[in-house]
């Protein structure tokens, strides 16, 4: 009876070791598995960071390339205003400068004109009034002279006018590039590792090895008679 009890109790304490030791394993395996996850998530995190620091460097990137568009469209635009600007000023003043040349003719051929009436020696109303005809004559074509070159400076005002709109336009083609946001990643969760068996994995085990002793007790009694 001795050899049965003793077998009983060996069987049971092996049962009982054996459930300790598959709980351990799979506690290692778990853990294992927890660790391979939690590195995953860690690399994914990391790769993230990575993917959207490089997608802000863009965004900047491509920000500071509109910006330097901008100006650069400005600048031609500005320029090319003040070059317009400064051909009609020019355009008036030669119109202005050949105004006042062809009012200087004209009154030089009057001035002429008079001076022959005179000197065909009429006198009376009729050389007189030969006088203020010729001095009619050129106010009138000093005033038309006059009535085309403030046409001519109305017109090279609207066409200043006309270049600044079109500079105004050549500004405002190009618009500011608005970034597209990028939120940090999340940062993983990592899961904690299971713990061992414990106090209750280990009475369960005992549990089931006194079970299992119990169980082989009678076997082993008929065995050893």
């Amino acid at each position: 009876m001795c050899d049965a009890v003793t077998a009983s109790v060996v069987m049971g304490v092996m049962s009982a070791g054996l459930g300790i030791m598959q709980q351990q394993a799979q506690t290692r395996a778990q853990n294992a598995q927890i660790e391979f996850q939690n590195l995953q998530a860690e690399q994914e995190y990391e790769y993230n960071v990575l993917r959207t620091t490089a997608q802000r460097t863009t965004e900047d990137q491509k920000e500071l390339l509109q910006e330097d568009l901008i100006n650069q469209n400005i600048f031609l635009a500005n320029e090319a205003l003040e070059s317009d600007v400064a051909q009609l000023n020019l355009e008036l003043q030669q119109e202005q400068k050949a105004a006042g040349q062809s009012k200087r003719e004209t009154a030089i051929a009057a001035l002429e004109q008079k001076g022959e009436i005179v000197a065909l020696g009429k006198g009376g109303n009729s050389v007189l009034n030969l006088i203020a005809d010729v001095t009619r004559k050129q106010a009138a074509y000093d005033y038309a002279t006059d009535v085309n070159l403030a046409f001519t400076g109305k017109q090279i005002q609207e066409r200043k006018r006309g270049a600044g709109i079109t500079a105004a336009g050549r500004r405002a083609s190009q618009q500011p590039y608005w970034k597209q946001t990028y939120f940090d990643p999340l940062k993983p969760m990592k899961r904690p590792k299971v713990k061992g068996p414990g106090m209750l994995g280990v009475a369960s085990a005992v549990a089931g090895g006194v079970s299992t002793g119990l169980g082989s007790y009678p076997g082993f009694k008929e065995a050893y008679g």
